[in-house]
């Protein structure tokens, strides 16, 4: 991999961004995300300031090989999930003086203008106290999934391509692709350590909206990602899956009201119907099954408290 010049860029020039990667048993080199992020980089601003740190979740840990000046890397051989390495990320952007955090994940493809577009909505809020957010549009294999708005307050809605700029209600999005402003994730204490993973970033945003920030939709920036759960079989495992459906739950049951909930058991019974209808599944299906029983028959309270 080729060093941009950017990564040497004076501290107090145009724009600066930290960006934190996570990798799980995938090499550097083959991370979609780190190649892509490293292409935009060298067709961004030459004023723009970036720093990039791959957190390899990697079990025992791998050779990352040779990496470009101003990437760094860094070992997280227990797996910790997402938001650990995202904390770690936010208390060295916040020492070294960066004023956006850019999360992704390893399988992210950014088109080649990611930066150039999103550092023009950094520019344009910069001064924006409201404003604590900056987050793309983001498709699986051509289908919209974020950022989204729970329509009701209980049903999730994929914004249309068409929306653009300061949300006015309570905007969630993906981890990947999402730069936070680094002093407004601090206020609240950084990612919470009660989903380390799965609704870690729906939980981030609902935090942010509680505390009466906005998020900024760049809609015409569009990055493509694969979501696990839009491919069980080929993406997740079951233990994954297991628990997905816990981390669901937790934040379902600690902050969305019963509509909320109620549309998060019939989604998971269609689930089920739809894989009893192809026979596939069979390990994912009774996991499913597991999780509705225990949805129906458990109270909320109880399952809180567990």
């Amino acid at each position: 991999m080729d060093s941009p010049a950017q990564f040497a860029i004076p501290r107090d020039a145009g724009t600066n961004i930290f960006a934190v990667i996570v990798l799980y048993k995938k090499l550097v080199a083959a991370s979609p995300t780190v190649r892509t992020l490293l292409e935009a980089a060298r067709a961004a601003s030459n004023r723009l300031r970036l720093t990039v740190l791959i957190a390899d979740n990697t079990p025992g840990g791998q050779d990352p090989g040779s990496l470009p000046d101003g990437v760094r890397y860094y070992a997280e051989p227990d797996n910790p999930g997402l938001v650990v390495p995202y904390n770690r990320a936010l208390k060295m952007a916040e020492e070294e003086g960066f004023t956006w955090l850019l999360t992704l994940d390893q399988d992210t493809n950014l088109p080649v203008d990611f930066l150039t577009k999103i550092e023009v909505y950094a520019k344009l809020y910069a001064s924006d106290t409201r404003v604590a957010g900056i987050v793309p549009r983001i498709a699986d294999r051509g289908r919209l999934i974020s950022p989204f708005r729970f329509v009701g307050g209980f049903f999730p809605k994929v914004l249309a391509p068409g929306m653009q700029g300061i949300s006015k209600r309570f905007t969630s999005a993906l981890n990947s692709a999402s730069m936070l402003r680094v002093s407004d994730v601090r206020m609240l204490g950084g990612y919470d350590l009660q989903f380390p993973l799965h609704n870690s970033d729906t939980n981030l945003f609902y935090r942010l909206d509680k505390a009466g920030q906005r998020l900024v939709v760049a809609g015409d920036i569009l990055v493509n990602h694969e979501l696990a759960i839009m491919d069980r079989q080929g993406r997740m495992t079951p233990e994954r899956y297991r628990r997905l459906l816990a981390d669901e739950r937790a934040f379902w049951d600690l902050h969305m009201g019963v509509l909320a909930r109620a549309e998060r058991l019939l989604r998971l019974m269609g689930r089920v119907c739809k894989d009893f209808v192809r026979s596939e599944n069979r390990d994912f299906r009774a996991i499913s099954l597991d999780e509705i029983k225990l949805r129906l028959l458990t109270r909320r309270r109880n399952r809180i408290r567990c």
